[in-house]
């Protein structure tokens, strides 16, 4: 007899094949542009005029051009102190304090502070950019409300603190997904287990540290990938509320790219730096990847 195949498992197998299609299309796009713009980073392609067309290859120019030249490298090191105060310490941290403190709590105060975290992560970057310039300008709400009622005068806080100014509104704007995570991660621990803990003695802070950190900790880990990523190519809010400024000092890689391949249309030179984004997340990701391995 000949070998029959089971047309449930053809069935099946076809309708897991479509399934997969949008994902399979999309893998194959990315990699498609990574390979043009890995090529176009040898190359000394503009935006417009005769280079746009007749561009040459120019070997590793684009790239030494990122360690010797002013740029790259304070753009790198804006956007590092953005990473570590708007995603590690900010919204990591807060996101855990605050899903550390409400939880199991059910309260009209709860409520409100879900809502006002759930409101910075749904409105959309230029609305939030918006209501930040609006709160932070000289005749902003701080200035209404604080400042001048002391007896100071007003300070345009987006041109004096643009830096911890964009980065305050970037924890605002994406702590909701670190507290709805570490809600989750907490709420899978054992309360028996804690109160194990509790009647053995330990402090609420021992508690946190020694039994709830290390059973949540692939939580951690993936939250801090996922962020970390998500901050260092993060572009629209930082774009709409300062374009980089006031002059460099919130010029972070991503907005130097857009800076570099379309403000000047410097497409080769962008290339370059969009490879060497690419390298530094690869490197971040691997890195986030062997905390997430559990310790023999």
């Amino acid at each position: 007899m000949k070998n029959q195949v089971n047309p449930w498992l053809t069935g099946n197998l076809t309708v897991l094949i479509i399934g997969m299609l949008p994902a399979i299309v999309l893998i194959c796009a990315l990699l498609y542009f990574t390979a043009w713009a890995f090529a176009f980073s040898f190359t000394d392609l503009a935006l417009v005029g005769r280079k746009s067309v007749e561009w040459s290859w120019v070997g590793l120019e684009n790239f030494e051009r990122l360690f010797t030249r002013r740029g790259f490298l304070e753009s790198l090191w804006t956007t590092v102190i953005f990473v570590f105060f708007s995603a590690i310490v900010g919204q990591s941290v807060l996101g855990f304090l605050l899903a550390a403190t409400l939880r199991g709590t059910q309260s009209t105060l709860r409520t409100v502070v879900e809502v006002c975290i759930m409101l910075g992560w749904l409105l959309p970057d230029i609305v939030a950019a918006f209501l930040w310039s609006a709160t932070t300008s000289q005749t902003g709400l701080i200035n209404q409300l604080i400042v001048v009622p002391l007896g100071f005068p007003p300070i345009n806080f987006i041109n004096s603190y643009a830096l911890p100014v964009v980065t305050i509104a970037n924890i605002w704007k994406g702590t909701a997904w670190s507290y709805l995570l570490f809600s989750a991660a907490l709420d899978s621990v054992s309360r028996e287990v804690v109160e194990a803990a509790k009647v053995d003695g330990a402090t609420p802070f021992q508690r946190i540290w020694l039994v709830q950190l290390p059973i949540i900790r692939p939580h951690i880990a993936t939250n801090m990938l996922f962020i970390t990523i998500w901050t260092f190519t993060y572009f629209p809010l930082i774009f709409a509320m300062t374009g980089g400024g006031p002059g460099r000092q919130t010029e972070t890689l991503a907005v130097f790219l857009y800076n570099q391949s379309f403000s000047r249309g410097n497409l080769g030179f962008g290339s370059a730096i969009s490879v060497a984004m690419l390298l530094i997340v690869g490197f971040l990701s691997l890195f986030y990847l062997r905390l997430l391995r559990e310790p023999k």
